[in-house]
């Protein structure tokens, strides 16, 4: 024999690879059951059964060592004909699937149990927006949050933003609105003041300062009705001392004679004489409707046209559709002189 001979006879035989059809037969192929022995001393903390044998023997060889091991050290672990391509292939499934940790370069070790599925929590119940409203609301009274989270304005705020936007809203209108209503109130409180200053001041100073002048709650009842002329002249009739010099001071606008001569004035020159007035002219328009289409058919035209040129002369007597209104009533008291812009003052006992 030759020495080239010899040379090739103790040469170490290199490793055939395998074919594509025969590095996935061995992956899905079930790994071939471990002595009893064996099983006892090592166990994966991974449910294994379900890969093929490249896969489980990453594990086996991660399990069996100690330490970190290199790509170099698993591949060279892998059953006889396994490429360096499937074995790197099989580490990395391995990796993704989180049952090996890459610890370095290139180091590998056995992945950590994963603890049992827990159930999720249930996410908390939605909050409704009058709720969240109630919670800004109180906020903004008492500088406190009771709400999840923190208060708008502070990081971990959990407020939507909308909502937030819809409360800033809210705020604004309510205040514009209590403007509004602190200005109507100034207004009225003015107004009031006006009227009081005026009727004391007809007075004449015979009056007596205190609640039952302050409160002019029976002087609006008033007013919602009578004019404030005919509260004037009751004024003149029952305090003011020009007028009668025993008439006693005022002291409440709620008297019942200074409330009476109001009643007074008022019934007996405005609702008599328009109560006079509308009996007075009941029947009127209807008999004078009547007579006019009473009138004889000889005294009627014979002509059409001559009828409407009647009837469009506007100085013929008027017709039923012109009948003329009956007079207004006085709206000043006392139609017989007794007026709020007269000096005359009647006293009524």
């Amino acid at each position: 024999m030759s020495a080239a001979d010899t040379a090739i006879a103790e040469a170490p035989a290199e490793p055939v690879p395998l074919a594509p059809e025969a590095i996935a037969e061995l992956e899905a192929a079930p790994p071939q059951a471990a002595p009893a022995a064996q099983v006892a001393e090592r166990t994966l903390p991974f449910d294994v059964d379900h890969l093929g044998l490249l896969r489980r023997s990453v594990l086996d060889h991660l399990l069996d060592t100690e330490g970190p091991q290199s790509v170099a050290q698993i591949v060279a672990s892998m059953p006889p004909g396994t490429t360096r391509g499937s074995a790197e292939s099989a580490i990395k499934r391995e990796y993704d699937a989180g049952r090996i940790e890459r610890v370095g370069a290139g180091l590998y070790v056995l992945g950590k149990p994963k603890p049992p599925n827990q159930p999720k929590p249930a996410p908390p119940d939605p909050v409704h927006n009058d709720q969240w409203f109630a919670w800004l609301d109180e906020w903004k009274a008492s500088d406190q949050w009771k709400g999840p989270g923190n208060p708008p304005g502070q990081a971990g705020c959990l407020v939507p933003m909308d909502i937030i936007s819809k409360f800033n809203d809210r705020v604004r209108k309510r205040e514009q609105r209590r403007k509004e209503a602190d200005e109507a109130a100034a207004k009225r409180a003015a107004a009031d003041a006006e009227l009081r200053a005026r009727l004391l001041a007809t007075c004449n100073g015979n009056y007596l300062p205190g609640p039952g002048l302050d409160d002019m709650t029976p002087i609006k009842a008033i007013l919602e009705l009578v004019p404030v002329d005919y509260i004037l002249y009751a004024i003149r009739q029952k305090v003011d001392k020009r007028c009668f010099p025993g008439n006693p001071p005022l002291a409440s606008w709620r008297d019942p004679k200074f409330l009476r001569a109001v009643a007074d004035n008022y019934c007996g020159g405005v609702v008599i004489p328009s109560m006079v007035a509308a009996w007075e002219a009941a029947g009127k328009a209807s008999a004078s409707k009547t007579h006019e289409s009473s009138q004889p058919a000889g005294d009627m035209p014979d002509d059409i046209d001559e009828l409407r040129s009647h009837h469009d002369n506007p100085h013929a007597p008027p017709g039923p559709h012109s009948l003329p209104k009956p007079p207004a009533a006085s709206a000043a008291p006392g139609v017989t002189g007794k007026g709020p812009g007269r000096s005359v003052c009647v006293a009524f006992e």
